[in-house]
């Protein structure tokens, strides 16, 4: 029998490379006794964050701790994956979609795969998934972690609306985390159920879209019968001196459709950029509409309306002397502005 202070050195050591969670398994292995959490718990010293996992320290645990603790309670094997990977990995855009991060009463709901021949039921806010399909990982802050493409296929498949599939498809590929091959194949290669929506996002993204808001532009264009769209694509004169890179082109008239919002073009930075941006316009005779992507998203109407009156002015002049560079790639092979820029 372990002397009492070398059991409880060793459940410190092991609650402290665990970001302060331990398992019963591990206590029993350690030669606690199988009451120790259990009466701990109960007066109040450490925490029972799920079923077998308590928070030595007690409190609330973070959302850190909750990760650990999901991968503490799905066993050996187990991934992080979907929103809960996709927060590992530094995505931004799965805001969208989630539940307040910070929600002690209603933590966000950690998404974890394990083997096919585990069984381990979904419980607290962990959700359970059994996958035949062993994900490639990466250990990240001390978790397992699926990789970029996997995240996102998995949390494709269950966010409920297709502009949040849009968007963490859009900064995977834009932040250079995946290409949109890699995605197309973990569509492929994934179950059917719940993949529409990433397949109409990989659709809308082979198009040159590179956000939600320019994906909704380029998708009223079409319903009205707007030919020559172009997304995404660099403009230069026709002495090859550089315009702009235009989120959405009307090539048949030159016409320039910008979507400019404001944390990218906030700040001093970030409107001397559009000022420059719109001067260069100007000076090569191309019109500009400039839309805000709140009015994409509840004034679609108004947007495309806006759009059209814009087209037809720009038709009756004569068209602007420059033309859309296109290297062949599937981005439109254009360096966009940094993610958040």
């Amino acid at each position: 029998m372990p002397r009492p202070s070398l059991t409880a050195a060793a459940v410190r050591d092991t609650a402290d490379a665990q970001f302060g969670l331990i398992t019963a398994a591990q206590l029993t292995a350690l030669g606690a006794h199988r009451s120790t959490a259990s009466r701990r718990a109960t007066g109040g010293m450490w925490t029972r964050v799920l079923p077998g996992v308590h928070l030595v320290g007690g409190g609330v645990p973070s959302r850190l701790q909750r990760l650990m603790a999901a991968l503490l309670y799905a066993g050996p094997h187990s991934v992080l994956t979907g929103t809960s990977g996709l927060r590992v990995h530094g995505f931004r855009s799965i805001g969208l979609a989630e539940s307040r991060d910070d929600a002690a009463e209603r933590p966000e709901p950690v998404h974890v795969l394990v083997p096919h021949d585990v069984r381990r039921l979904s419980t607290g806010f962990v959700r359970v998934e059994r996958t035949r399909r062993a994900p490639r990982t990466q250990r990240i802050d001390g978790l397992e972690i699926a990789d970029v493409p996997r995240c996102v296929g998995d949390a494709a498949r269950r966010l409920p609306r297709e502009t949040d599939v849009v968007a963490i498809s859009a900064e995977a590929i834009q932040r250079g985390r995946c290409t949109w091959e890699q995605l197309r194949s973990e569509l492929d290669d994934g179950p059917m159920r719940g993949s529409a929506h990433l397949r109409a996002a990989l659709t809308a993204l082979r198009s040159g879209a590179h956000s939600v808001p320019e994906a909704d532009v380029a998708g009223l264009l079409e319903g009205a019968g707007v030919p020559a769209v172009m997304l995404n694509v660099r403009l230069v004169t026709a002495g090859g001196v550089f315009v702009a890179v235009a989120d959405v082109w009307l090539d048949d008239v030159g016409l320039a459709v910008e979507i400019d919002s404001v944390t990218h073009h906030a700040g001093a930075e970030g409107f001397a950029r559009t000022v420059r941006r719109n001067s260069r316009y100007a000076s090569a005779g191309v019109l500009v509409v400039t839309v805000l992507p709140a009015d994409v998203r509840d004034r679609p109407r108004w947007v495309l309306d806006q759009i059209l009156r814009a087209r037809l002015e720009a038709a009756a002049r004569p068209r602007p002397a420059v033309h859309a560079v296109r290297d062949g790639e599937a981005s439109a092979g254009i360096a966009a502005w940094p993610w958040g820029a």
